[in-house]
């Protein structure tokens, strides 16, 4: 007779006589290492469960040339966006801008290294939409054919 290398499960050969006491063991050594699997990828889902609370996510969009309260930009998402950061993709010699946005805040400030500047903001369940309040398309991210990137934090708990 020989041992499985794993759990040393009893193997019989042919002629070997099977006794109900090695067969019973075999069962307890298969039970026993099932229950520990399992316990342990219940202790790997409770983990899991509490390894941080959002979902990043990024993407582009490219500016239309609009802006002002009647022409918001808006991104929307598959969850509550509640922290959003949009940056151009280049740098131009008079301005090199990003904005962040927090929730629930109503405003967002833009940098640029001319100045500093404003955006009102809205949250929606999945949404952020924004707005310059000086009506110009640089200071609101959205000039036309200028590629934009954004990197947002959502709730994992909605």
């Amino acid at each position: 007779m020989e041992n499985t290398s794993n759990y040393g499960l009893k193997r019989w050969d042919g002629g070997d006589r099977i006794l109900v006491e090695e067969f019973n063991d075999n069962w307890d050594k298969i039970d026993t290492a099932l229950k520990s699997s399992a316990d342990g990828v219940a202790a790997l889902q409770t983990a899991l469960a509490s390894c941080g609370n959002c979902k990043i996510v990024y993407g582009t969009y490219t500016g239309n040339g609009k802006y002002g309260r009647e022409n918001p930009n808006k991104l929307t998402f598959d969850g509550k966006p509640v922290l959003v950061i949009v940056q151009e993709e280049k740098q131009t010699a008079d301005m090199d801008i990003n904005l962040r946005m927090l929730r629930p805040c109503t405003w967002a400030q833009g940098a640029a290294t001319n100045g500093n500047w404003e955006n009102t903001v809205t949250w929606g369940a999945k949404q952020v939409a924004w707005y310059n309040y000086r009506e110009y398309a640089p200071t609101q991210f959205n000039e036309a054919g200028k590629k934009y990137y954004y990197l947002a934090l959502l709730d994992a708990a909605v």
